[in-house]
């Protein structure tokens, strides 16, 4: 006598008691889990009718997952649907220093500031975000070079002191 019951994402799927316990493989998403119990039977399945699954909501108890007592059983929820991702905007002053905000598919194009109605060309290299990007390239290349210069400065230092006490010690033997 088979009995249904549902993987951890609600899939509705039918199975044998004797498997109970045992791990399986949903066929519909793939999911491991362990073979629920089959419900106890209730008043209601004298009279022939049997429960239905609904949504998730109301799926059987977590299971357990590798067969570990005290485990805990992974949370089974689906990832929130990824949003798309909003357009870049590039920040481009005009010649008179007005900033404009514009979309990157307009980068390249002769535009006219709203502001002083002057012609200029919207380029990348141009734009705020691009020159505090070259700035801050720009710290992090002389950090690394202070760094280098820094671990020289020790090594030497190191040897030199080495070196001294090389010399003090070989001359209190004589």
């Amino acid at each position: 006598m088979s009995f249904m019951f549902q993987c951890p994402n609600g899939h509705v799927l039918e199975g044998d008691p004797a498997h109970t316990g045992q791990q399986c493989q949903c066929p519909t998403c793939g999911i491991l889990f362990i073979i629920p119990p089959p419900p106890a039977p209730s008043p209601s399945a004298a009279s022939g009718w049997t429960p239905q699954f609904g949504p998730r909501e109301n799926a059987p108890a977590p299971f357990q997952v590798g067969g570990h007592p005290g485990a805990e059983a992974p949370s089974f929820t689906s990832p929130a649907p990824a949003e798309p991702e909003p357009e870049k905007l590039y920040h481009i002053p005009c010649p008179n220093g007005h900033e404009l905000e514009t979309p990157a598919d307009m980068l390249g194009q002769d535009v006219l500031c709203p502001h002083c109605n002057v012609q200029f060309r919207l380029r990348e290299k141009d734009s705020v975000e691009y020159k505090r990007q070259r700035r801050e390239e720009s710290i992090r290349r002389e950090r690394k070079l202070g760094n280098v210069w820094l671990n020289w400065a020790i090594t030497i230092a190191v040897v030199v002191v080495l070196g001294l006490l090389i010399l003090i010690l070989s001359g209190t033997r004589d």
